[in-house]
């Protein structure tokens, strides 16, 4: 109860207004009540001359509700109501013309729910008093009456979001498409008390029926199933929920009327059905199905309310139970037929307006001609490369070159322990002078056998002698050019022995670089002798050498997992001082192509090795 008084006033009688009393009593809704109660303060309890009940609505908006006399014009009452509403206490307002305002707040727990405003004649403060007692005896009706409502209202909407929960729920649990269907329209009948609901699933243009309640089995061509899909696709065709027969009171709504419902009409003439209802499945905005319920009695604004509510919910979860179910090949459909509604459907302009770009964009990059360049690994060396070997078998003594330096040509690289063979050089020229001496004599003995027998032996020593010589004049290793020493530190080595022919160093000129391309395998056919390239070093990104190809190697190479050919370059006279073993990364001229083909090169090469091997 809105208030609780401390000197209620007595409980009136229906003896004097019985027809005001009836009407309250046998008031089958909260609208008649309102109109009831409010008819019989004005006119049984009070006496006066109007009287406006205002009531708060969902959306925050106080709404009169009910109004007595009907046909007066109560906007003069708005001030009051107003003031009360605003200052949630009593309001008096009397008019120039003597008439009296009365306004009194309906309070609750949760807050102001309403108004009641009275207008009287005239009305002294005793009166005032007692037209307040009464606003607070009868509120508390009011007050219980929209408590009422509005727990009828939740316990309703717990009934369908239990109902909905429930049938999702079914519908999920079976183990089939059929199976599902069946069970949703097996409930949707019992729910609604329906002789007969029919489920039917749009299949491009075609509506195909899925299930029918109480029906293990049909016939899809007998000829109140195809009436009944044609009804179906009535409420499809105009995406809306259609009723037949229109209801009570949809001579005022001209929407309700335009729709067209011929073929609800034949059907329910058919079947001898009293009442139909359609409703389209929709998901994300676009029909999927269709539901037709019918029975004996009409259905009320709540249950097509209800019906609606259940429609949107359920597509959903029908929706992906097929889509669950669906083979591999229809779920690749189904994602063609999405891409397409995306790009050429009616929605998503901004998707479209991309859509539209890119492809533009792909046709430019298709035909628009640009340079194809095949990129590869590079590596800078000279041009002519000189080893440094060990002319024979000895000890290092001195080596004051090593791998990065430029050296002139005659610059010492290494020097060999020379001791053993000036050893060996003095013990020769002893063997030389020995031998000469017994030639001698022997001539001079006139003993020709000893003499050429000492003669050999001379021979014999001085070419030891030179060989010594020679090798002496080789102890110190020298550059034969001016360049630099691109491998070889022999630091760490003094004193070692070394084998002839080891090499210990190699030399590269100054001036002259070649360039050596790891050309991969795929890309090799369309490099061609003499084409033109530009290469940038790791050292130098900001700067292209320009080179030309001299020479291709017929013979691949296996390194790092791949296939590559070795391609010999030629650096431009504009080259900068380089190094040896420089890296980087250069690109030959391979003609014009479109970007679209040089990016998909690999794969389509790719595609179509595999597709060749495929092959019986």
């Amino acid at each position: 109860m809105a208030y609780v008084t401390d000197h209620p006033p007595q409980s009136p009688t229906p003896s004097g207004h019985p027809s005001l009393w009836s009407a309250l009593a046998e008031a089958q809704t909260a609208d008649q009540m309102c109109r009831a109660w409010l008819a019989l303060l004005c006119t049984g309890l009070l006496q006066a001359d109007s009287g406006l009940l205002l009531l708060l609505q969902p959306d925050g908006a106080f709404v009169p509700v009910a109004a007595h006399p009907l046909a007066r014009d109560l906007s003069h009452l708005r001030e009051v109501a107003t003031d009360a509403l605003r200052s949630r206490n009593a309001a008096v307002l009397h008019d120039p013309q003597g008439a009296v305002q009365l306004a009194f707040p309906l309070l609750a727990a949760d807050g102001v729910q309403g108004a009641v405003v009275l207008q009287f004649a005239r009305a002294t403060e005793a009166e005032l008093d007692a037209a307040r007692q009464h606003i607070r005896w009868g509120a508390g009706w009011l007050v219980g009456l929209l408590h009422q409502r509005a727990l009828a209202l939740q316990e309703q909407r717990l009934h369908q979001g239990g109902m909905l929960l429930d049938t999702l729920l079914s519908v999920l649990a079976e183990r089939s498409p059929r199976e599902a269907a069946l069970a949703l329209v097996n409930s949707l009948g019992r729910e609604f008390n329906s002789q007969q609901v029919h489920l039917s699933w749009l299949e491009g243009q075609t509506l195909n029926r899925q299930a029918l309640s109480h029906a293990a089995w049909f016939v899809e061509k007998a000829h109140l199933l195809l009436l009944a899909s044609q009804a179906m696709h009535e409420a499809i065709d105009q995406s809306s929920c259609l009723v037949w027969p229109l209801p009570g009171n949809a001579e005022q709504d001209n929407t309700s009327v335009q729709k067209v419902r011929a073929a609800h009409q034949r059907y329910a003439e058919e079947c001898g059905a009293k009442a139909l209802i359609s409703l389209p499945l929709l998901h994300e905005g676009l029909p999927v199905g269709a539901l037709l319920l019918e029975r004996s009695t009409a259905f009320t604004p709540g249950e097509v309310a209800y019906l609606e509510r259940l429609a949107l919910g359920l597509a959903p979860g029908l929706v992906l139970h097929r889509q669950a179910h669906e083979s591999a090949t229809r779920r690749v459909l189904r994602a063609g037929r999405d891409a397409a509604a995306l790009v050429f459907g009616p929605r998503y302009p901004a998707l479209k307006l991309g859509a539209a770009v890119l492809g533009v964009l792909l046709l430019l990059l298709a035909v628009v001609p640009v340079p194809f360049r095949i990129a590869s690994q590079a590596l800078v060396e000279g041009s002519v490369q000189r080893a440094a070997v060990v002319p024979f078998a000895g000890y290092l003594r001195a080596a004051p070159a090593r791998a990065g330096d430029i050296v002139k040509a005659g610059q010492v690289l290494a020097v060999l322990d020379d001791r053993d063979l000036k050893l060996e050089q003095s013990r020769w020229a002893s063997e030389l002078e020995v031998a000469l001496r017994k030639e001698r004599e022997a001539m001079a003995a006139g003993n020709a056998v000893d003499q050429r027998l000492a003669g050999a032996q001379a021979n014999q020593a001085r070419a030891q002698l030179d060989l010594a010589q020679s090798k002496l004049e080789r102890v110190t290793i020298t550059a034969p050019f001016d360049g630099t020493v691109v491998k070889g530190d022999l630091s760490q080595q003094l004193g070692s022995p070394l084998e002839q022919g080891k090499v210990l160093f190699e030399l590269a000129p100054l001036d002259a670089w070649r360039v050596i391309l790891k050309v991969d395998e795929r890309d090799i056919d369309h490099v061609r002798v003499g084409a033109k390239g530009e290469l940038v070093l790791a050292s130098l990104p900001g700067q292209a050498l320009a080179f030309t190809v001299r020479k291709l190697t017929p013979v691949a190479v296996a390194e790092d997992g791949r296939n590559h050919f070795r391609v010999e370059a030629e650096l431009g006279q504009s080259a900068p001082r380089l190094s040896p073993n420089m890296e980087g990364v250069g690109k030959v001229d391979a003609g014009q192509a479109s970007p679209l083909w040089i990016w998909t090169r690999p794969l389509l090469d790719w595609m179509r090795l595999a597709w060749w091997k495929l092959l019986p």
